[in-house]
């Protein structure tokens, strides 16, 4: 793959711990799939460490792409949330990924994601909504209410599309008006009527993911239609 020189259109602080980019690709020519991730480089201090982020833009995206980048030891991430301003330039490297979203084949998905999980997933609900006729629930948890990332954003969609349907949640707080209180879980997914002939994709940490995947079998759901990604 090549790696292509960019520059930082726009930072945002989305969350306390997450910081959104744009990231100006300079007319230059750059493919990916809905879910899929890239490598990031910096220069810092006469070196060029990387990074891997998913993509939370959409494909059907023109001249940038969007990053949910959440704090970290990782020298290339302190740079963007500690010293990076609009018009640094990054180097990038992607779409890379066996996990994403193709259109036409799956008219009914249902995306699980917690913390910073849900950028991937929130590539592939920009694409479903804006350029398919599929339908898409998105179960998403954080640890409080503010940080759940693109949560706006996300009502908002499903206000206006009914073929979106935006389920938060949240673990180490009281629930608010809207949001669930507690993990992402089997439970739920019951509890709104999750069409099991569907698509599932999982991005998140900890014990999350094995769990739904076990509780999906046990709904008779082929291991094919359970899509997620483990992370180096």
């Amino acid at each position: 793959m090549t790696i292509i020189t960019a520059k930082i259109k726009e930072i945002r602080q989305e969350t306390p711990t997450v910081k959104v980019l744009k990231i100006d690709l300079q007319n230059q020519e750059f493919n990916y799939k809905a879910g899929q991730w890239i490598d990031c480089y910096a220069d810092i201090n006469g070196e060029r460490p990387v990074v891997g982020y998913s993509l939370a833009s959409s494909p059907s995206t023109k001249g940038y792409i969007e990053l949910a980048v959440k704090t970290s030891d990782n020298p290339v991430t302190r740079f963007i949330h500690e010293k990076a301003t609009e018009g640094d330039q990054l180097y990038i490297e992607g779409g890379q990924g066996e996990v994403f979203y193709e259109p036409g084949k799956d008219p009914k998905v249902v995306l699980a994601g917690a913390g910073i999980g849900v950028a991937p997933l929130m590539g592939i609900l920009r694409y479903i909504d804006e350029e398919t006729d599929s339908s898409v629930q998105m179960f998403h948890s954080a640890s409080s209410f503010d940080e759940l990332i693109y949560f706006d954003e996300l009502k908002e969609r499903s206000k206006d599309n009914d073929r979106v349907s935006y389920y938060p949640t949240v673990s180490q707080e009281a629930s608010v008006e809207d949001v669930d209180h507690g993990r992402i879980t089997g439970t739920m997914f019951e509890r709104y009527d999750v069409d099991y002939g569907g698509v599932f994709y999982l991005s998140g940490p900890g014990e999350m993911i094995p769990d739904l995947k076990m509780f999906l079998v046990g709904k008779g759901v082929p291991l094919d239609r359970i899509r997620y990604e483990v992370w180096w």
